[in-house]
């Protein structure tokens, strides 16, 4: 009886000594893991990390994107080396850069989504111009939508990053051939903010905001410049795209206005229905997609012909009369 009990005793304090090591151990695990580096909200129907649950899909038709205008057929690819981003890029790299640049285009867009293919009709036409497009966020899969306001500024410095890095690698088949004197950030909505961060950044050559711009969404007492101030002194070219009845276009008009020595630029265009949506999900990304090439052609290329689409008054992209308020500053 006295050994049962002793044995019963024991075997009811072993059992208590291993669930607290259990909860110190598990406590201690807690502790160890790394943070994430950032969560969606507590009420998000979230699906996993990066997607939300929608029945309205975001995803472009293939015809919207299957035949882009430019004289390069495209590759939209995931490298494992830069697993958070989607690649829009030349299927052939043969011909660079002896034959032509591959400057750099990180964008975030939709907004700060973790989404790379809801615009691919806008990427694919302008990687069709040979260009390394990269793009925050992965392909979306049916059915979902890419979560909301999940990406961070460090994502944007991350395509940088990566880019400058994959040049380098002898056995990558970027080796040597991707324009790191050109390094142009997007910005659509909340991913402008995001690119404005980045804007001292000395590899960073040229700043595009869709429907966004440096003002835009930016809250006080954020340790950053005010943008104000970085228009009083900013020197890189600045160019603004907004659709007429979009919330963001007063502070895209108000940032072109406030710059002083940047060259820059303000198309104004009109958009039917979802204007803050833009023209990014039409054929080739619609006019977005036009004025996106011309842009970066002249800035990057020195295509003289894309310049006038800018220049003059009327400039080239008058023609088009959707384009309802042109403007532009320093570009001569």
């Amino acid at each position: 009886m006295k050994k049962n009990l002793l044995k019963l005793v024991v075997a009811t304090a072993v059992l208590l000594l291993a669930g607290m090591f259990s909860g110190n151990v598990t406590a201690q695990q807690t502790q160890q893991q790394p943070q994430r580096r950032r969560m969606m909200g507590s009420n998000a129907p979230s699906l996993g990390k990066h997607y939300l649950q929608t029945a309205n899909s975001l995803k472009p038709p293939s015809e919207n994107w299957a035949n882009p205008t430019g004289p390069y057929k495209v590759i939209m690819e995931v490298d494992e080396s830069l697993p958070d981003h989607t690649i829009y890029r030349p299927a052939d790299l043969s011909v660079f850069p002896t034959k032509d640049k591959l400057p750099i285009v990180v964008m975030e867009g939709p907004g700060c989504d973790f989404d790379g293919d809801s615009y691919r009709p806008f990427w694919t036409e302008i990687a069709s111009y040979g260009y390394l497009v990269i793009a925050v966020g992965l392909p979306v899969p049916e059915g979902l939508r890419a979560a909301m306001f999940f990406n961070k500024y460090e994502d944007v410095l991350d395509g940088i990053d990566w880019a400058f890095a994959i040049n380098k690698r002898k056995v990558s088949k970027y080796y040597g051939k991707i324009d790191t004197l050109n390094v142009v950030l997007m910005g659509q909505s909340c991913g402008g903010g995001h690119i404005s961060r980045l804007v001292d950044d000395s590899r960073v050559t040229m700043l595009v905001f869709w429907n966004s711009g440096l003002s835009f969404l930016r809250g006080a007492n954020t340790g950053q410049p005010s943008a104000t101030d970085i228009l009083k002194t900013i020197t890189k070219p600045l160019a603004y795209f907004v659709g007429d009845t979009d919330m963001a276009r007063q502070a895209g008009t108000t940032d072109f206005e406030t710059g002083v020595k940047t060259p820059s630029f303000l198309g104004v265009r009109k958009i039917p229905g979802d204007s803050h949506g833009g023209t990014f999900r039409e054929k080739n990304g619609g006019g977005f997609g036009v004025a996106g090439v011309a842009w970066l052609n002249w800035w990057t290329k020195g295509d003289q012909k894309a310049a006038k689409m800018f220049k003059g008054d009327p400039c080239g992209l008058a023609k088009d009369p959707n384009w309802i308020e042109l403007k532009a500053k320093n570009l001569d």
